[in-house]
């Protein structure tokens, strides 16, 4: 089968010998273990390793073993239009497997599609797992489409964090939640993803934002349900969730933990945005990344008037 454009897919060679010897694994074809036992009688090296590569890949053809990535890179031409090449390699564990853009630096060839290359990396089994495989891939192609869509805007790296490395690696934690819940969401409404996709990702988001409160729902299908987004709106959510809820309560739901004294509280100071100036500023000099839409509770806020209050002269 034809894919997205015709996009040039090459299979790494040890990943198409053992997806055929798996294939064959349960099967009797006298022909295909006569023809390869002769192989082993080729005297010169080099000889014997392309005669190899030439059998299993004739034998990879005739078993349609190429057919599942076909299928998922023609349901994805856009792929094939802003990419010149695809290699399908192979992956050792569940752990390695994905798929990865790469683009060399700008000058060294044209276009822009000629300096992109696609790699998608399988373990050999999984080409025997047509169901599978497809759910895989259209979750993993779908992350490659967004990346060469200008309207997604994305950027390979995240912005580094004033807090360290820690905080760092909690920023692309958060990132890679909410691009997974806004690739899935898409696969759902197109019936392509797994049976309780919605439900594993809800838990996700969830345990990776907590401090929306017990009751995240709401949040959450606005990545899930969502016809458009851009890397632009994950990261802006990922560095500052808070500052996207629209609660009465200061902008947090009751429950949440207050960003100043970090516990628990239903008593959120109300219009966090009218305190005055000189207490803003007295808050930011204690927590220099807070902000108004954070909110914060009515004990801190009381707190921070008592300290900015006057001192009256005594008599």
């Amino acid at each position: 089968m034809a894919n997205g454009a015709d996009l040039p897919v090459e299979y790494e060679p040890r990943l198409v010998e053992e997806a055929v010897l798996l294939a064959m694994r349960d099967h009797a074809e006298g022909d295909f273990r006569a023809r390869r036992e002769c192989l082993y009688e080729i005297a010169d090296a080099e000889a014997r390793d392309a005669a190899f590569r030439r059998f299993h890949g004739a034998w990879f053809e005739r078993l349609g073993l190429g057919r599942g990535i076909d299928q998922a890179l023609w349901e994805r031409p856009s792929i094939g239009v802003a990419v010149r090449t695809c290699l399908v390699a192979c992956a050792s564990s569940d752990r390695q497997e994905g798929a990865e853009l790469f683009v060399r630096p700008a000058g060294e060839v044209g276009s822009d599609a000629d300096r992109r290359s696609v790699v998608i990396r399988l373990q050999p089994s999984m080409l025997l797992k047509p169901a599978r495989l497809a759910e895989f891939l259209r979750h993993e192609l779908l992350h490659i489409a967004d990346m060469v869509d200008p309207r997604f805007g994305y950027e390979p790296r995240l912005p580094p964090s004033e807090r360290g490395p820690a905080h760092e690696g909690l920023l692309r934690d958060r990132y890679r939640v909410l691009w997974d819940t806004y690739v899935d969401g898409r696969l759902a409404r197109l019936g392509w993803a797994p049976a309780g996709i919605r439900a594993a990702r809800l838990g996700e988001f969830t345990r990776a934002f907590p401090m929306l409160g017990e009751g995240p729902g709401a949040v959450f299908e606005r990545f899930f349900s969502a016809a458009t987004h851009r890397h632009a709106d994950l990261l802006a959510f990922a560095v500052e969730p808070e500052s996207a809820l629209d609660c009465s309560s200061g902008g947090r739901p009751p429950g949440a933990r207050c960003p100043l004294c970090r516990f628990p509280t239903h008593a959120f100071e109300p219009e966090p945005d009218r305190l005055p100036s000189a207490v803003q500023q007295q808050i930011r000099n204690d927590f220099p990344e807070w902000n108004p839409a954070g909110g914060l509770c009515l004990q801190c806020a009381d707190l921070y008037r008592a300290r900015t209050a006057p001192t009256l002269p005594r008599g």
